[in-house]
């Protein structure tokens, strides 16, 4: 099953595992509308997390190559920035680099707002729910076809038997 990253609108990212971009949406319902994000394939994904004495499990690191495809794929201003020669280390910032990152932070979270179309529902009534709910067109789509088919099961034309 694939595994898809989103990259917000805002600049945060989640990764949901899907058999497609579609119901990846669908599932990240849950967190937000991703229906105007950037949703891209990932093929080699590692994460690792730590069990707490608490029993809780605390995000520890992500794999080498991830973290690179993260940076590079979803936030290439500020990838750009730490593989340039303009930080002194990007290991240990100095106050200089810090102001730096934070600027590319700054633009990195505004890049993508308002620049991804969100797609409509195939129906008005799932357009104009999609709307009022900030839903996915995806899951009014689903939603509005499961409704319908439920009524046609029972609709009998007049004149028609049963």
């Amino acid at each position: 099953m694939p595994l898809f990253m989103c990259r917000w609108e805002n600049g945060d990212c989640s990764f949901v595992a899907a058999p497609t971009k579609d119901a990846a949406i669908l599932y990240l319902d849950e967190i937000g509308n991703a229906d105007g994000s950037l949703l891209t394939a990932i093929s080699d994904f590692m994460v690792h997390f730590e069990l707490t004495p608490e029993g809780k499990l605390e995000f520890h690191s992500f794999g080498e190559m991830i973290e690179g495809a993260i940076f590079e794929k979803a936030y290439p201003l500020l990838d750009d920035l730490l593989h340039s020669d303009r930080l002194s280390d990007p290991m240990e910032p100095t106050a200089r680099d810090l102001t730096l990152i934070r600027a590319a932070v700054a633009k990195e979270r505004k890049r993508l707002q308002g620049k991804r179309p969100r797609r409509l529902a195939q129906t008005e009534v799932g357009r104009s729910i999609a709307k009022e709910m900030d839903a996915p067109a995806p899951l009014m789509d689903t939603i509005v076809r499961r409704v319908a088919g439920e009524k046609l099961k029972n609709f009998h034309p007049r004149g028609k038997p049963h």
